[in-house]
């Protein structure tokens, strides 16, 4: 699927969107972002691998094993992961249309996440959307889905030469 990542954060007064692609397939997923700047979101079930290219010769890489994965690390990585059940420290707020599911954190302490609204399509996820301890805001739109085999060179990572990795 085409995705759009759009960042408001409410105390700087600033809003950021990039555009990608998002691929999904038995508990796995890649998140591509090709513009403005190049980032990469790779889940191969075990491990999360977050690229961040600053320029050519400036990337950084963050290594995040499965089991100590937190929900607000990557909530995208947590939805998609058939081990954990993301959904489970949430409870359902309202819905609206019987298509947007809006949740708030059964416990406030445990999570960045102060409020998660996921919007489905055609049973299709169309937009999740969630808002942190400080008022920032992120979702990720989606369109163009395509079903059908992704390649499973698409969920394995490795850090490219030169690149920080932490």
């Amino acid at each position: 699927a085409k995705v759009v990542k759009t960042v408001e954060q409410e105390m700087l007064g600033e809003s950021k969107s990039s555009r990608g692609d998002f691929y999904f397939s038995k508990g796995k997923m890649r998140l591509e972002i090709t513009e403005p700047e190049k980032s990469t979101v790779v889940y191969d079930g075990m491990v999360i691998w977050v690229e961040s290219r600053f320029d050519e010769s400036t990337i950084e890489v963050s290594k995040i094993k499965s089991k100590d994965l937190k929900k607000s690390d990557s909530l995208l990585a947590a939805l998609f992961d058939k081990k954990k059940n993301a959904l489970g420290s949430f409870k359902l707020k309202d819905v609206k249309d019987g298509k947007v599911f809006s949740f708030v954190p059964k416990d406030r302490k445990k999570t960045e996440i102060q409020h998660l609204e996921l919007e489905l399509e055609s049973g299709d996820l169309k937009r999740v959307t969630y808002k942190d301890n400080l008022e920032n805001s992120v979702s990720l739109v989606f369109s163009e889905f395509k079903e059908g085999s992704v390649s499973k060179s698409k969920f394995s990572y490795s850090p490219p030469k030169g690149a920080n990795v932490s």
